[in-house]
Formats: C-alpha cells, sequence, structure tokens
C-alpha cells in the first residue's frame, strides 16, 4: 500500500470512529504492540510493519487536526483482564473491537 492510500484509509478510519476535524488540543492516544506476535493477536492480517505505518500516519492525521498524540504499548494480557471484566468470551472480532476502544481522545 502506498502512502496516499494509507492516508485516505487512515481519514476513513478517523471518521469512523468519529474524530472531529479540529481536536481543539486534545490527546489522541495510540496503539502500539510490543511485536509481531502481539500485533498478530489482536490483527490476524496486519503486520507489526503495517501497525507502526497505520500509527504513524494516524499521528499525522491527529497533528494536523490540533491533537497531541499519546502512545499505548497494549499486549494480550490487557486483553484478557478486560474480557473478564467484561464476562465475555473470546473471539477475533472482540479483540479487534478491544483495540479499537484503545484509541481515546482525551480532554484538553
Amino acid at each position: 500500500m502506498n502512502w496516499a492510500k494509507l492516508r485516505e484509509s487512515v481519514e476513513l478510519w478517523a471518521d469512523g470512529l468519529g474524530l472531529p476535524a479540529d481536536m481543539d488540543g486534545r490527546t489522541l492516544t495510540l496503539v502500539d504492540f510490543a511485536d509481531e506476535a502481539d500485533c498478530a493477536f489482536f490483527y490476524l492480517e496486519r503486520s507489526l510493519v503495517s501497525q507502526k505505518a497505520f500509527t504513524l500516519a494516524l499521528a499525522k492525521l491527529a497533528r494536523s487536526r490540533n491533537a497531541r498524540t499519546a502512545h499505548v504499548t497494549i499486549n494480550p494480557d490487557h486483553y484478557r483482564v478486560w474480557l473478564a471484566a467484561e464476562k465475555v468470551e473470546d473471539t477475533g472480532e472482540r479483540r479487534e473491537q478491544f483495540i479499537e476502544t484503545r484509541y481515546r481522545l482525551l480532554p484538553a
């Protein structure tokens, strides 16, 4: 995927998440993974390199919308704690749902 297509994909994703055009100095948390195995646990078809490219494009988009960024490293143990708290079963769809909720727009 080239940079223009990635940027377009990230813009669509951000709009789907409801990120505003002007984030007014707020902070957007970005998801990182420590290694390829952790990335594959959450995104079966995404490599760690692809995830890093997505995160970089999202960070650039956030800054263009007047936001700061902060990184949070997520691993399967975080997910397992969430599963127990939510009292739900593990599914591939739920893993992606969990990760998508880690991208948060925090107050200024």
